[in-house]
């Protein structure tokens, strides 16, 4: 029966060692590629002065620290040449930084989905609480916000932890029940379930406002000057650049709401998996278990962070898909390129 326990988790062994040497490569490659398109095409003037905008971009650099900061160890530790996990400096800081850049990146879609509520409302007052200068105080709040919630993994994350079941070598204390309830229930609270809640109802709450704005587009009140417009008057007000400027500037908002409605549902995926581990390491904290068990248990844990590293990785593609200003953007960024190309 040992040899048997045993030769399993030789097996999981085998299979977390894969997970981290191949998993990686094609997350990196598309992650950083597209991540830096990203930031290519929200930097250009056309998006320069749109607040939603600066949230992505935040957002995105901040998911490109998590690429590199923990994705590329990750993908070292799979050929066992992981400087992070034989310095307890360097663990510590990959830990603080993966972690921070995680919370950071999902704040800022939240953020922006508060921004896209507010903005989509009749109400001016509301819209009026949108500013630049409110956009830049919420980014720096939140970033001093998350170096307090996880300054204690340098007390909590240290190396040589797999020698008492975890995952890794760099890893939260496991001999420190209160260091690994604290790190993990941290995790859970402000970089999973506090921007989640606030995707969802805000995100639900813009699409409410769109409807509703739509409504009284369609049933206009009837009033004595639009029953005796002159139709000369509404074809000039039609063509009036201002009011053309107007709806390009609308139709803008409506594709980045679109945009940010898919990048909370993907968010929402890729963080499940991550969620149920951790609620499920708190809950079985205080128990004994057997190698085999420590062995699975690891397994799912390598999954479900592969499974949170694609909500870092996938956003510019959500972009190109679902945004046609982004697509022309994008096209626009490399029409210099392609006049060199074919001169």
């Amino acid at each position: 029966m040992n040899n048997t326990s045993v030769s399993i988790s030789i097996n999981f062994a085998l299979i977390n060692q894969s997970i981290n040497r191949y998993a990686p490569i094609p997350l990196l490659l598309f992650g950083i590629i597209g991540n830096i398109l990203n930031i290519l095409v929200f930097t250009r003037k056309v998006f320069r002065n749109n607040i939603c905008v600066i949230y992505f971009l935040s957002s995105t650099i901040f998911d490109s620290f998590v690429i590199v900061i923990s994705l590329f160890p990750r993908l070292l530790l799979g050929f066992n040449i992981d400087p992070t996990q034989n310095s307890s400096v360097l663990c510590k800081l990959r830990f603080f930084i993966t972690y921070y850049s995680g919370y950071s990146a999902a704040w800022f879609i939240g953020l922006a989905c508060i921004e896209r509520y507010l903005c989509s409302s009749i109400d001016i007052y509301k819209r009026q609480l949108v500013t630049m200068k409110r956009a830049y105080l919420s980014i720096i709040f939140v970033m001093l916000l998350g170096i307090f919630i996880y300054g204690e993994q340098f007390y909590c994350i240290d190396i040589h932890q797999q020698l008492f079941g975890a995952p890794q070598s760099c890893y939260q204390l496991k001999r420190n029940i209160q260091c690994q309830i604290v790190d993990s229930l941290m995790q859970f609270l402000f970089e999973i379930l506090a921007p989640t809640l606030m995707m969802i109802i805000f995100g639900s709450l813009t699409l409410r406002n769109i409807r509703h704005r739509r409504n009284r587009r369609c049933y206009p009140a009837q009033t004595n000057n639009s029953s005796t417009l002159n139709p000369s008057s509404a074809i000039q007000q039609l063509g009036n650049p201002r009011n053309v400027n107007n709806q390009r500037i609308k139709r803008r908002d409506i594709q980045l709401v679109t945009m940010l409605l898919v990048q909370v549902i993907v968010f929402i995926i890729s963080t499940f998996p991550i969620s149920i581990y951790k609620l499920y390491s708190i809950g079985t904290i205080h128990e004994t278990k057997s190698k085999l068990r420590q062995s699975i248990e690891n397994t799912i844990f390598n999954i479900s962070v592969i499974s949170l590293f694609l909500n870092n990785i996938i956003t510019f593609y959500i972009n190109t898909l679902c945004g046609t200003i982004f697509r022309k953007e994008l096209i626009r960024l490399f029409r210099p390129l392609q006049q060199i190309i074919y001169k």
